[in-house]
């Protein structure tokens, strides 16, 4: 049986315009997020997953334009969508636990106020009193006092008591997405490992998809069943957690995969990833990564791979990676 997409990308490109030229943050990505799933986009720092996930909520900065490209959410095109659609897809039917706590939260107002200013903003027909238990429900299955919790103000709360709260916010609406842009950055590693287990728990108790952007390798052997890598504005490889981490096909996956600390490992046995990133305004011929890429052809040099099914449920953009050599061509 085919899994079920509950959000379709199609040939989705996202351009800013800087004072040097135009940058693509996102390159004509296909991407889907199925149902039930805890996927996994990963890449460092500049590859384009914030503004990947940005579009699928349809809040890119207002210095960016979409050139092309749909994002379907059971078969609606949220980039059509204005207005009270838009605004009730936001939240009921999608959330998102943005990378800062910290700046999520307005310092002025209670935890409680924060909860109920958003529930009524979408349903301003509700009595506080009645969903105040809901708001109790919500703090209790993130491990907080609500009792206490909820006469707060933000800056009365830790690091991982704020981000507790934001998980919560984001179950505020039911949604069937929650999108997590690096939630546990700036947390110590026990809290960062606490805040994981909650969400663990969450997944599994109310089957909500989630997409988790991560530049954390080891974060993503923990929790996802899904992997996408992105590089330079484009998906690169992608499908289930256990094929791409055994069979990795892509150069640069490959190298994410083996720098991530491991207890069985050494220093001596990781090697950063050679070069930097490329500019986005001015990206190299052909495969963005072939200027780091030790296994790098003429034909890398002069075409951009599509992303191609190399077996079941997975895919990568790679001239070297065809159908039936997989990580072999690697080895």
């Amino acid at each position: 049986m085919t899994p079920k997409n509950i959000i379709e990308v199609r040939d989705l490109t996202v351009e800013f315009k800087k004072p040097k030229g135009s940058l693509l943050a996102v390159n004509h990505v296909d991407f889907d997020l199925r149902e039930g799933s805890v996927t996994a986009l990963v890449g460092e720092s500049g590859s384009g997953k914030t503004t990947l996930a940005f579009t699928m909520l349809n809040i890119v900065n207002t210095t960016g334009k979409i050139l092309s490209g749909s994002v379907n959410y059971n078969g609606t095109d949220v980039l059509k969508l204005k207005g009270e659609q838009l605004r009730r897809y936001r939240w009921k039917e999608i959330s998102m636990i943005f990378q800062s706590a910290q700046s999520s939260l307005n310092p002025l107002m209670t935890i409680q106020q924060h909860f109920w200013e958003t529930y009524l903003v979408h349903e301003p027909e509700a009595d506080e009193k009645k969903v105040i238990p809901r708001f109790f429900r919500l703090l209790e299955d993130v491990m907080l006092d609500p009792d206490r919790v909820l006469k707060l103000y933000p800056h009365e709360l830790s690091g991982g008591m704020k981000q507790r709260v934001m998980i919560a916010f984001s179950m505020l609406l039911s949604p069937r997405v929650i999108i997590l842009d690096e939630p546990t950055t700036a947390l110590d590693v026990i809290t960062q490992d606490y805040i994981f287990s909650i969400l663990d728990k969450i997944h599994n108790e109310t089957g909500i998809s989630m997409l988790l952007l991560t530049h954390d390798i080891g974060v993503v052997a923990k929790v996802a069943d899904r992997i996408a890598v992105m590089y330079a504005g484009r998906i690169v490889e992608v499908g289930d957690i256990f094929t791409v981490f055994r069979h990795t096909a892509h150069p640069y996956a490959k190298a994410l995969i083996t720098t991530a600390p491991s207890l069985l490992d050494t220093d001596k046995d990781k090697e950063p990833i050679k070069g930097s990133p490329p500019d986005l305004i001015d990206l190299p011929p052909g495969c963005a990564f072939h200027p780091r890429c030790p296994y790098a052809t003429e034909v890398c040099r002069e075409k951009c791979p599509a992303l191609t099914m190399i077996g079941e449920d997975h895919y990568v953009a790679c001239h070297n990676s065809l159908p039936g050599k997989g990580a072999a061509a690697y080895e």
